[in-house]
């Protein structure tokens, strides 16, 4: 027995030197066929937050994500750069309490072997506050006036009361919630979806909270004033356009004034509409634009500008006229050649503004064939017509 133990005490250093010569030997062939490579990770990876206390909230600015630098054979590169294993950044809070802190970014990776050499930011500073939810009554702030002879009822909202939360010291910055409506020259019904404002005492938006809801819908009355009145402009016209032309169209603007009295009675019998003084057409064969006067009754005046600008539209009749039996000519026929020419006969519509149409003498409507350079043969032509049109 202690002879068996001898030759095995003597054996032993052999037997480790080759177990280690065959690891060596391993390493080097399972190397040579899938070399180790250092290099950058090719995606930013985004830092997340994990184990942080419900009644807590983070301020400040943290790292989006980190940069990182591995060292992996060859084939396991190819996994991370296609992205089907996960690379984490992780900054744990657990157990952390209201205050500042330090907390160091811990990267996983779901594959080996992997050797991390280095990745930055490697830890964060990160304040955690306390999270406060207060509630708030919704203040109205009208923005611009409405038209002038309105006025605008109290705004009826949809929410009146709002939820701000977020760090304590934030929320103690907000003052009041702010609903602007935009009010500026209504002449009809507010109904607006607005997004509430937190601010604090300088009337700055504060931010750094949330609130729900976020927005509300606000609608808001816009009735005219005892006095006034919102009226249509009606164009008055006299004399007819010349021979030929007609009026097509008379747009007026401002299409709608605002009138006052100081005897309401008098804006009440007021028929809807104002005209204007008469715009003379006599003769006219082209549009023009007119700035034309109101015809106001007495006692009423015209909130702002007491004219309006017509703009004219004078626009030819277009009508048609219809010739039959108009004898088909051939031109540039080549002797000794003769045209049989079918149809011979052709009726021809002539349209166009009828002023042109009624000075025509249409017995002088030709309609020609030009057999310029055509031999014997059989063609389909396209006859060019002739008619005298005076400018």
């Amino acid at each position: 027995m202690l002879k068996a133990l001898r030759s095995f005490a003597k054996t032993l250093p052999l037997m480790i030197t080759a177990f280690i010569l065959a690891v060596a030997v391993w390493i080097m062939a399972v190397t040579s066929s899938d070399p180790s490579v250092e290099k950058a990770y090719p995606s930013a990876v985004p830092v997340e937050i994990v184990g942080q206390s419900s009644d807590l909230v983070i301020t400040g600015e943290l790292p989006e994500n980190i940069s990182l630098t591995l060292r992996a054979p060859t084939s396991i590169w190819e996994s991370l750069t296609s992205q089907k294993v996960p690379v984490r950044a992780i900054m744990d809070l657990s157990g952390l309490g209201e205050g500042e802190h330090t907390v160091p970014i811990q990267v996983q990776i779901g594959i080996r072997p992997v050797e991390i050499r280095s990745y930055a930011p490697r830890s964060a500073s990160i304040q955690l506050q306390t999270l406060e939810t207060r509630s708030f009554d919704i203040r109205v702030i009208n923005q611009g006036a409405v038209a002038v002879g309105f006025q605008s009822n109290p705004a009826e909202l949809s929410e009146t009361s709002v939820l701000v939360s977020g760090a304590k010291s934030f929320v103690a910055l907000v003052s009041e919630v702010r609903a602007v409506v935009k009010l500026t020259d209504a002449k009809t019904d507010i109904n607006q979806t607005i997004t509430l404002q937190p601010v604090d005492a300088n009337g700055s938006v504060v931010k750094e909270v949330s609130l729900s809801p976020e927005k509300i819908t606000v609608t808001q009355k816009v009735v005219e004033r005892g006095g006034y009145r919102n009226v249509v402009v009606k164009v008055v016209t006299n004399g007819q356009p010349a021979s030929g032309f007609r009026l097509s169209s008379i747009p007026v603007y401002p299409p709608t004034v605002t009138v006052y009295s100081s005897d309401p009675a008098l804006i009440d019998a007021l028929p809807g509409y104002i005209e204007t003084n008469p715009i003379d057409l006599s003769k006219k064969t082209v549009s023009f634009d007119e700035e034309i006067g109101l015809n106001l009754p007495d006692g009423i005046q015209v909130i702002d500008d007491p004219s309006v600008l017509v703009r004219v539209e004078i626009t030819p009749i277009i009508t048609s006229q219809s010739i039959s039996d108009v004898s088909v000519e051939a031109v540039g026929l080549n002797t000794p050649l003769e045209a049989i020419i079918s149809p011979e006969k052709v009726d021809i519509i002539v349209s166009g503004p009828l002023n042109i149409l009624e000075s025509l003498d249409l017995t002088m409507l030709r309609v020609v064939l030009d057999l310029t350079d055509y031999g014997a043969g059989t063609y389909t032509l396209e006859p060019e017509y002739s008619l005298n049109i005076p400018d």
